[in-house]
Parts: structure tokens; C-alpha cells; sequence
């Protein structure tokens, strides 16, 4: 067999894989044997007529399609070794001819990215600050939060919650009864004209009185029923309740908090805002210097393969989407008098750009040796599922499924390039990957002994980012792991985790 191997544009390999004579025949005679045994050929005992009587029968263009077919993946993955190639996509078979037997393979393969000397680059930025002013509305926050409603025998005020039945109706055809609503009387929005003002047609009304009123929504509403109609909706008020807010002192902090004074909850939200105004600027900032990257790269090239499968994976998401609403894309398509051809086009710039990102964030965490420490994998797990809703289910799930955790650390390694980029972008000297720090792989290892599973990462990709908590949730519809006490060995890594760093 004689493997070539030719560079094409755009990352992409023409693999040419040549058989000699001998073999060509031998995949043929293998071929008719196999024809000869499934089918019944008269004169001859299943398997057993000649190789000429096959092709007679037959032809020999389906003994080659039988070759073809059955030759099987060996062939491909030994022709790849041989040309040192690893691909990075779909392959497509581009031509096959015979006599001899000659294969041409269009191979995508990994993407090209250089870089600028990006660690050269600075963003203006405003120093991250916290004021008291800025504390002082988050207890405002907090205190409105856990308010009481205390019922009162006065008619509705602006901050007061009213609780009625309210019918709403297009002409004579009553499209919404509801029996209990809870209406809190917010000062409406005058320069929001997508929503109606429903809160002004009810102040004034005390507990049982009744009101019929008509409200005429905006052509755009999101709701087509109501779009442009005259809507008459009458109520029956049954209560009013007036807010009661507690006192901002030590009590107060003791009952929302663990804190046992106001001054140290006052210090914990001032941390908590400065912690997350500085990450908020670090995405800002992390984002700012992927786009000038992507803007000064010298080569950012990838194969077309990549593209469309992108491409097709955005369109399958957008159907999942539009099924969870109860719609279609053919049907979104059709009231937009688009086709789905047009509309793939149409999205190919945006995940273009987002490959480029990705690709660049990817180069990143290689050129700088980041990399996810096991401990960081597991609360970034729990994180998700403690986020989702998924406890201890989704946690061994995690636990269990090493593909699952090779997104988390994706989505680590990425959110470490981002904090890196920021600090060069502030003008800081980022800290370099730690030599201690025990990298995923390695932590697999150990974790072993513990009764958990990580497998080594796959290749650094950074370009389903987004995408990474759905993909683990989505994963994690399988059955759990075995082993219920799962989540209590993950509690016990992440404190033995805690005390070596700490150390």
C-alpha cells in the first residue's frame, strides 16, 4: 500500500492511498466470497462459486462497492499513521478509481493559529472600586428582600401588594381567568412602551372593590393574542397589604446572614461587589484582547469540515430551542420567508467568529501551560450541580463521566486564559502556570484510589465554551454512577484539595 500525502488550502490534507495489484485482487476475491455466502447462486453450494461466476453474475462494479464497503477502518487509520497525520474532522472521500486501486481522502487537519506578541498589548481600564453608597444599596437589596406584607383597610398605594381575581377579555371571548393573583404595585416604566401599565387602573382600590377597564396593547407584544387589541379586564380586590421593611441593625444581620453584626455584613457585601465587579471587568477585558488577537494574528486558518460541523451543531441547537417552545425552525423559517440553505449562510459568519475566538483562547491556554487542576474540576462540578438543581444525581453522574469533566476543564483552562489576558491588558505581570499544581491528568491517577474516575484531557478547545454547563447537563441523562457514596468521597478530595493548597 503506498500513502501520499499533499497540503491543500485551509488545513486540509489530500490523502492518496495507492494497493498494488496483488491486494486490489485480494480485496475482490474476499468480496465475492462474502456475496457468494449471503446469496444462492444455482450450481453451486453456498460460499463456494468461483470468483469469475460471482462477477458474471453480478457485475463487477458490486463486488468492488462490496470491497469498498467492507474494507473496514483498519485501512484508513494505517494509511494515516503512515502519512503521520491526525485528523481534525470528517473525512470525505473525494475520489476512488481501480486498476489499481487508488483512494483520494480530503483529510481536515489541525487548525494553524499565530499569534501576535500579545503579551505587548494594554487596554485603557477604570480601576475597580466599591462605594459606600454602592453597600448601602445592596442592604437596601437585601432589606427589600426579606420584607413582610402586612394586610391594611386603606385603598391601594404604589409599593402595596394587592391580591384580586382578574378576568381578561378580546370583546365577548374571555382569554385568561385567574382566581388568586398577588400584583405588587411597582412605579411603572413611562418609557417602556412594550409592556401596557397595568398597575395605575388598580390604585385606589381597597379590598372589595371591583373595576372594569380597558387596556390596548402595543402591536409588537410578544403575545399574539393580545398584539395590537383593546383588552377589558375586570377585577375584584380581596386584600391590600402594605410592605414592612426591618431595620437595618445587628438583629437584621444576624437573620439574613451569618454575621453577627451589620458592620461585618456590610464588609462581606463590599468584598462580595468588589469580587465580582472584578471578574465582570476581567471578562471585559479578557474578551477585548481575544478580538485584538483575532484581529493581529499572522496565520489563523482552520479546515472547512470544522466550519460545518460547527455550523451544523449551532442549527440542531436551534431546533432544540425551538422544540422546548413548542415550535419548529421550518416554521420560524417559513413566517420569515427564509430557507434553511439562506439561514445556514446567514449563521456562518457568527460561528466563524466564534471559531476564531475559540481557537485563539485555545492557543493561549498552550502557549502559557495552563491547565485544570483536579481540585478545581470537582467544585466546578458541584458548582453545576448545585446550580441546576441536580444534587447528588447529577454530582455522581459528573463524578462517573470522564468526557463530562473534560468539559469542566475546558471551561477552567478558558476562564484562566480570560483572567490572564485581563492582567496583561491592566499591565500586570501574570503569574506563571504553577509547577505544583497537579494538572488533571495526573490527578486522575490519584483519584483512582479514591473511587472516582478522570480520564486525560482531549485536545484544548475552547470553542463550545458557552455551551459547556448544557453539554454536561445534557450528558448526565444516563444512568448514575454505582456507587452512592459518590458525592461524599468528592466532599472529602475537595478538603484534602483545600489543605495542600493551603500547605
Amino acid at each position: 500500500m503506498k500513502v501520499t500525502a499533499e497540503e491543500l488550502e485551509r488545513c486540509e490534507t489530500l490523502l492518496t492511498i495507492e494497493f498494488d495489484p496483488k491486494k486490489e485482487q485480494d480485496l475482490l476475491k474476499k468480496a465475492a466470497k462474502r456475496i457468494a455466502r449471503e446469496v444462492n447462486i444455482p450450481g453451486f453450494r453456498r460460499g463456494k462459486a468461483p470468483f469469475s461466476t460471482v462477477v458474471r453474475r453480478f457485475g463487477l462494479e458490486a463486488v468492488q462497492q462490496e470491497a469498498l464497503e467492507n474494507m473496514g477502518d483498519k485501512v484508513l487509520k494505517d494509511a494515516l499513521d503512515d502519512a503521520d497525520i491526525q485528523p481534525y474532522g470528517q473525512i470525505q472521500l473525494e475520489d476512488v478509481s481501480w486498476e489499481p486501486l487508488v483512494f483520494k481522502l480530503k483529510v481536515p487537519t489541525r487548525p494553524q493559529v499565530e499569534l501576535a506578541n500579545y503579551r505587548e498589548f494594554r487596554l485603557d481600564f477604570e480601576p475597580v472600586e466599591v462605594t459606600d453608597e454602592d453597600v448601602e444599596e445592596s442592604l437596601q437589596e437585601l432589606q427589600e428582600s426579606n420584607a413582610t406584607w402586612t394586610p391594611v383597610e386603606r385603598p391601594a398605594e404604589l409599593g402595596d401588594l394587592i391580591s384580586m381575581t382578574v378576568t381578561e377579555m378580546d370583546g365577548d371571548e374571555v382569554l385568561k381567568e385567574n382566581e388568586a393573583v398577588e400584583f405588587e404595585l411597582t412605579e411603572p416604566d413611562e418609557e417602556d412602551t412594550s409592556r401596557p401599565d397595568l398597575v395605575t387602573p388598580v390604585l385606589g382600590l381597597s379590598a372589595g372593590d371591583s373595576k372594569t377597564f380597558t387596556i390596548t396593547y402595543p402591536d409588537d407584544f410578544n403575545n399574539q393574542d393580545y398584539a395590537g387589541k383593546e383588552i377589558t379586564f375586570s377585577v375584584e380586590v380581596s386584600g391590600v397589604k402594605e410592605k414592612e421593611l426591618d431595620p437595618l441593625d445587628d438583629e437584621f444581620a444576624q437573620q439574613v446572614s451569618d454575621f453577627e453584626t451589620l458592620a461585618e455584613l456590610e464588609e462581606d457585601i463590599r468584598q462580595n461587589l468588589l469580587e465580582r465587579r472584578q471578574r465582570e471587568q476581567n471578562n471585559d477585558l479578557g474578551a477585548e484582547m481575544v478580538e485584538k488577537m483575532v484581529e493581529t494574528a499572522t496565520v489563523l486558518e482552520w479546515p472547512a469540515a470544522m466550519e460545518e460541523e460547527e455550523i451544523d451543531e449551532e442549527i440542531a441547537r436551534t431546533e432544540r430551542r425551538f422544540k422546548d417552545m413548542g415550535l419548529t425552525l421550518d416554521s420560524y423559517l417559513a413566517m420569515q420567508s427564509k430557507t434553511k440553505e439562506g439561514w445556514r449562510e446567514e449563521i456562518r459568519e457568527s460561528v466563524a467568529d466564534r471559531i476564531k475566538r475559540g481557537l485563539v483562547l485555545s492557543k493561549v491556554v498552550e502557549l502559557e501551560g495552563l491547565d485544570a487542576s483536579h481540585s478545581e474540576i470537582l467544585e466546578q462540578a458541584k458548582l453545576i450541580s448545585d446550580l441546576y438543581g441536580g444534587g447528588e444525581q447529577l454530582w455522581r453522574n459528573i463524578l462517573a463521566s470522564p468526557a463530562q469533566q473534560n468539559l469542566i476543564a475546558d471551561d477552567v483552562r478558558s476562564s484562566k486564559a480570560i483572567e490572564l489576558l485581563a492582567a496583561i491588558a491592566r499591565g500586570e505581570e501574570p503569574e506563571a502556570a504553577s509547577e505544583e499544581e497537579e494538572p488533571a491528568e495526573e490527578a486522575a491517577e490519584t483519584e483512582l484510589e479514591h473511587g472516582a474516575v478522570v480520564s486525560e484531557s482531549d485536545e484544548e478547545s475552547a470553542l463550545a465554551q458557552e455551551e459547556t454547563k448544557t453539554a454536561v447537563l445534557d450528558d448526565t441523562s444516563g444512568e448514575a454512577a454505582d456507587d452512592p457514596s459518590a458525592d461524599t468521597q468528592a466532599e472529602e478530595i475537595l478538603e484534602e484539595e483545600a489543605v495542600k493548597e493551603e500547605e
